[in-house]
């Protein structure tokens, strides 16, 4: 691996003043050599700049945005010193040094057990200082409110008050940054609302924990490139056609597989006798209702129809679905939004103080899509990420998406247990990866493949699911159904970095 070559005594100097003479290293600055190739002399300077940076100005501390970021950016870096001019140090042309005078003792922790950098505190008030020329030294008041808000929900209003308190003391105490500061508090005001201006404040999220309706950012960059995706996706519409028996046997099927993905499993003959005679199954009360429920909501027709047009009627859509699915288990909190922060596996959901705020930022992505499979797989999408409650999430999220679909008089879908790891697949993709592909190809096929079924015949809709094995676990049937399923083509577009 290449290295670097210091020279720090009249003897090394000597001995690698010889060494490059004779072509074995190369010279990049005073008293600094590598043994690496041309081509790879500016992959090493960038990736060893600190110790650049120690050799020449060894009390320098790593500042400003690179304070933070820890890695030149534009081949620069910023570094305070105790000096009276600000100068610029170009190393082999791969690496400028800008050196600004500055406070080197206060506010400093290590990052390096040979090179400090500014605390936390202090690169707030660096980085909304005013910044000049190609390359900015400041990341800005953006960069400030964002991690700001992430201090706030990471540690509570309290952490913001002893951030503030600790960058007055420096600003009084060590001198300069006055404007800064300012500027800081009121932002600081504006987030905890002790200042009733909110003209501080420039990001949606700052807006929105000023507001008390703070959100995940990631989740919010998430479904942006979910919607940018659909929007480049061409999903033919399948539009239904009302009969009361089509529509019956469908939803019985809809709610049915919904509760076994979930592990509500039951026979098939159960579920009719629960759904069609009211009979529940002995000792399962709480699980008959949960089947009963989804059939209840997903059969009516009207009910079916309503889209939310506002970030709060989506609210309340939410809680009252829910409500109605988990009314048999009041220790589930029906219609009541989570208190305690839940997750599947190692997918950590949005925190239960930022999901309502997530899903009102997310209502206006929602509401520029078309109509159709695409808003249904995007409100899917949400409802599974931002997991509301305290349980029944999955099922609402396929409720939400059916009755998108329904809305726009298209087919709904069902999720068979056969399609359930594929299913799973698509969404643990989409959650940990930003990868939508899987996810909206198996939406896709399978709007197609319920509308393929005749369903205004239970008896032959039953043959049909059994015959192509949709009712049996995936290792049982999975064969058999994709010899249904890859008839209906789609390759949904690549996914644009």
């Amino acid at each position: 691996m290449p290295q670097l070559y210091f020279s720090n005594t009249t003897a090394e100097s000597r001995k690698l003043s010889a060494q490059a003479k004779s072509g074995i290293i190369k010279r990049i600055y005073k008293g600094i050599y590598t043994d690496a190739a041309l081509a790879d002399i500016e992959k090493v300077v960038q990736s060893k700049w600190y110790d650049i940076v120690n050799y020449l100005m060894p009390s320098a501390i790593a500042a400003f945005r690179t304070a933070h970021e820890l890695v030149p950016i534009n081949n620069t870096v910023f570094v305070v010193d105790d000096v009276s001019k600000r100068r610029n140090v170009v190393v082999f042309s791969s690496l400028t040094i800008v050196v600004i005078p500055g406070n080197i003792q206060n506010m400093v922790e290590p990052f390096l057990p040979q090179m400090l950098r500014t605390t936390p505190t202090r690169q707030y008030l660096e980085n909304l200082s005013e910044s000049r020329g190609k390359h900015k030294k400041s990341l800005g008041q953006i960069w400030v409110e964002q991690r700001l808000c992430i201090e706030m929900q990471r540690s509570g209003e309290m952490e913001l008050n002893k951030i503030r308190d600790g960058a007055r003391k420096f600003h009084l105490e060590c001198g300069g940054f006055e404007i800064e500061f300012e500027q800081l508090n009121a932002i600081i005001s504006s987030l905890l609302s002790t200042n009733t201006s909110k003209d501080a404040l420039v990001t949606d999220i700052g807006l929105a924990n000023a507001r008390k309706e703070p959100f995940d950012p990631h989740r919010l960059t998430l479904f942006s490139s979910l919607a940018n995706y659909l929007n480049r996706c061409e999903l033919k519409p399948v539009d239904y056609h009302y009969n009361k028996l089509n529509w019956m046997t469908l939803s019985f099927f809809e709610s049915y597989f919904s509760n076994y993905i979930e592990g509500t499993e039951f026979e098939i003959e159960e579920a009719e006798k629960i759904v069609f005679q009211n009979i529940e199954v002995a000792n399962r009360h709480a699980d008959s209702h949960d089947v009963l429920s989804v059939y209840q909501q997903v059969s009516d027709y009207q009910e079916m129809s309503n889209s939310p047009q506002t970030p709060d009627e989506l609210i309340q859509t939410l809680k009252d679905r829910h409500f109605a699915m988990m009314v048999e288990r009041p220790e589930k909190r029906p219609g009541q939004f989570k208190e305690k922060a839940n997750q599947a596996g190692a997918s950590h959901f949005v925190r239960p103080d930022e999901v309502e705020g997530t899903l009102k930022q997310a209502f206006d992505l929602y509401k520029d899509l078309p109509e159709g499979l695409a808003r249904a797989i995007f409100m899917h999408f949400v409802v599974a990420e931002c997991h509301p409650f305290d349980d029944g999430n999955g099922r609402l999220a396929r409720i939400m998406m059916n009755a998108e679909l329904h809305a726009s008089g298209q087919y709904k879908l069902i999720v068979p247990t056969v399609h359930r790891d594929s299913y799973l697949n698509g969404l643990r993709s989409a959650t940990r990866n930003g990868e939508f592909r899987t996810l909206v190809k198996v939406l896709y096929q399978l709007q197609q493949y319920t509308a393929s079924i005749d369903w205004s015949d239970y008896g032959e809709a039953k043959d049909l699911i059994e015959e192509h094995c949709a009712d049996k676990l995936p290792d049982q049937g999975i064969a058999v159904f994709n010899n249904q399923i890859r008839k209906f083509k789609f390759n949904p577009p690549l996914q644009m970095d």
